[in-house]
């Protein structure tokens, strides 16, 4: 579906709505038990160990890049500089459609 698809930003809402359930109960529950099971020092290693891993993976979706490895991680490693630097710069799609992105 193209961003300037009427249907494109209610399909988005409803998404984002089916995942903020599914955040939620990650952050109240599966999170808690995880911190509550490990040391505040191996907390603080995973988090700048996922903040590290982060950066080597697109940040956006690419259906035509290989999918198996090792072609998988090298297409990644190619792209992931190039969607963080694009991120920069992409707007959201109201924003894009919207000449006041203050009228929503």
């Amino acid at each position: 579906m193209n961003c300037s698809d009427p249907q494109f930003i209610p399909a988005i809402r409803s998404l984002m709505e089916d995942l903020t359930k599914h955040v939620h109960e990650e952050e109240t529950i599966d999170l808690v038990k995880l911190e509550s099971s490990i040391t505040p020092e191996e907390s603080e290693r995973l988090a700048k160990s996922f903040g590290r891993t982060k950066m080597f993976v697109p940040s956006r979706s690419h259906p035509s890049a290989p999918n198996k490895p090792p072609f998988e991680t090298a297409v990644g490693l190619m792209t992931a500089p190039i969607d963080h630097l694009a991120d920069l710069f992409r707007k959201w799609p109201e924003e894009a459609l919207t000449p006041n992105p203050s009228v929503k």
